[in-house]
């Protein structure tokens, strides 16, 4: 028989009970769990929440274009001022406020704004505006109070961009006043450069016949230049101001020297309580050399022969270039210059004729020297040692450079064939070197002479026929260099066509001057556009002006006044102060066709 064993009532309730805390533990672990991952679940969300709110924030305060679309090429203008413009009686706490059409570039603006005077006694290096922007508009405050009874000119230069890069198109200017009234004056004026936009007008008051050295002392009013090169200084006081140009490179409001391009003044500009001044000026720019030139070295080409290296282009004033080259031996004695002359194409390099040399050290000295700047030659770096030799010359002269080119079409009228050498030729023969015969083999008349001892010319007399084949043949058996040696030259020959005279037209008119008081030849170019041909014409006054035998095309008339007769332009000086010789362009072109003369051409200069 099988026996059957009942668990007993301790047991039984034992296991009961492990039974419950069993249950009881898995709903409790169940419900836990559930809790935790209900807690993670929020803090992950709370997270996620606020790290996007974060990129947003982050977006929101970054200055960027939003991605997409057209390429955004609109210009960033300003809508409103306050004050208001021309406004009177201004407070002298009041800040400036600008709304702009889009935002824009913070620092851009910081680094446009002119307010001038200054509001403070500090320079414009030292005060410190201070900026808060909110969206489009910006708030400027200043360290001091505005001044009392003082008009405000405040401008905005081009330097201000979008933040799609796109630069103001011009100058924002406004005025107003702490006091009654504002002052009236104005100065306009037109800088001639290639790119304007970005370029500085700076005015200094003249007070008590100060000197204002642009390169230590900024200036009393500033505006900057727009795309068309024009501008307008306004709300001026009645005094005497003088104005430079800068091409402010580093940002500083101060010109560098040496680095940085400067536009001189033609004149000093005074204003009275009457307001503008009517006569316009005209800038060009220029780097100033700062740098003394130097002789790098002086080189034997034979027993004598020397060929002079500058580091730069150099002349003599009195044009006499023996008198300023010197050579001294070991022993003391001085060898003479006997000829002595430039190379047309390389400034920098002059060839001299001397006694013979022996063979000995010598010493090669360059005195009153100057460059085209008018720096007078480095007093310690103007000489030479060299070691002399008696070996004669026999290198023949060869050809650098023919004006006209073998086998050139549509030669003009009245163009000359110049023939360049390479050494100091002998000049006082009475032998032509040159042999022009036109198709037929007829010989051409025409002018020959030698231009210096490096370039001989052949003009035709009276001009090239229309249409017409010509040949000229180097006559090497007439040619020499100064000590005898024949022409090396393989080429000997060259053919050239002359252009149809039929294409040719004219451009006249009268050229006058506003300046009644002016003297000096007026020299004027007519410039074609798109293109690299020019003319040149001279007047001894205000008077009639032709352009003969001229190509079709559009052209662009300007001119200066030559006041110290050089046949240059002088850009002037800032320190000490040298006028700049007038100049002016005139933006309207001309448009020339074949056999039209192009009449009534007629100009002012401001």
């Amino acid at each position: 028989m099988m026996a059957i064993i009942l668990p007993t009532n301790k047991s039984a309730r034992k296991d009961a009970k492990t039974q419950r805390f069993r249950k009881d533990f898995s709903l409790r672990d169940l419900c836990g769990f559930a809790a935790l991952h209900e807690c993670f679940c929020l803090l992950e969300t709370r997270a996620f929440v606020l790290l996007t709110f974060c990129i947003f924030i982050w977006n929101c305060a970054r200055q960027a274009a939003p991605p997409g679309g057209p390429e955004d090429k609109t210009a960033p203008r300003i809508l409103k001022v306050s004050p208001q413009p021309d406004s009177t009686r201004v407070s002298r706490d009041a800040h400036l406020v600008f709304s702009f059409s889009e935002k824009v570039d913070h620092k851009s603006f910081e680094d446009a704004i002119f307010v001038s005077p200054s509001p403070s006694l500090a320079t414009p290096d030292e005060e410190e505006f201070r900026f808060k922007w909110r969206g489009r508009q910006v708030e400027v405050s200043f360290p001091d109070s505005l001044r009392a009874q003082r008009t405000y000119v405040v401008t905005v230069g081009t330097e201000l961009r979008d933040l799609r890069n796109n630069r103001m198109e011009n100058a924002f200017t406004f005025a107003f006043s702490t006091g009654d009234s504002l002052d009236r004056g104005e100065i306009k004026g037109r800088v001639f450069a290639d790119r304007p936009a970005g370029i500085l007008i700076m005015a200094y008051i003249l007070d008590h016949e100060r000197e204002p050295n642009a390169s230590t002392d900024y200036a009393d009013y500033f505006t900057q230049l727009g795309e068309s090169g024009e501008f307008t200084l306004s709300a001026l006081a009645p005094g005497k101001y003088r104005l430079f140009v800068l091409g402010d490179r580093d940002g500083d409001r101060l010109y560098t020297r040496g680095e940085e391009l400067l536009g001189v003044p033609t004149h000093d500009v005074s204003l009275t309580s009457a307001g503008a001044n009517l006569r316009p000026l005209g800038f060009r720019l220029a780097t100033e050399d700062t740098l003394r030139p130097t002789l790098s070295a002086v080189t034997v080409l034979s027993g004598n022969q020397l060929e002079w290296r500058f580091d730069e282009a150099v002349a003599p004033r009195d044009s006499l270039w023996e008198n300023h080259l010197h050579v001294r031996a070991e022993n003391g004695d001085s060898l003479q210059i006997v000829r002595a002359a430039r190379p047309p194409l390389d400034r920098g390099l002059v060839q001299t004729i001397i006694a013979p040399l022996q063979s000995l050290k010598y010493i090669g000295t360059a005195t009153a020297l100057f460059d085209e700047a008018g720096n007078e030659l480095d007093s310690l770096a103007r000489t030479s040692e060299f070691t002399g030799t008696t070996l004669a010359d026999t290198t023949r002269p060869r050809v650098v450079k023919i004006s006209v080119a073998d086998s050139a079409r549509n030669v003009l009228p009245a163009a000359p064939v110049e023939v360049i050498f390479s050494e100091i030729m002998k000049t006082d023969t009475s032998a032509r070197p040159l042999l022009v015969q036109d198709s037929s083999g007829a010989e051409v008349e025409g002018g020959l002479h030698w231009l210096n001892a490096f370039q001989f010319r052949f003009q035709p007399q009276p001009h090239w026929k229309s249409r017409a084949r010509y040949t000229v043949t180097i006559q090497r058996d007439k040619i020499f260099d100064w000590n005898g040696n024949a022409l090396f030259d393989t080429t000997g020959q060259i053919t050239f066509w002359t252009v149809n005279a039929d294409t040719f037209a004219s451009i006249s008119g009268k050229i006058t001057d506003a300046d009644t008081t002016a003297r000096g030849a007026i020299h004027l170019t007519a410039k074609q556009a798109g293109g690299k041909v020019e003319y040149h014409v001279q007047t001894d006054s205000a008077r009639a002006y032709h352009f003969k035998e001229v190509l079709p095309g559009l052209y662009q008339i300007n001119a200066f006044r030559d006041v110290n007769g050089n046949g240059l332009f002088d850009f002037g000086k800032a320190l000490p102060f040298l006028p700049a010789e007038r100049y002016w362009a005139w933006p309207d072109t001309i448009k020339v066709r074949s056999r039209w003369p192009n009449e009534n051409n007629d100009f002012v200069i401001p």
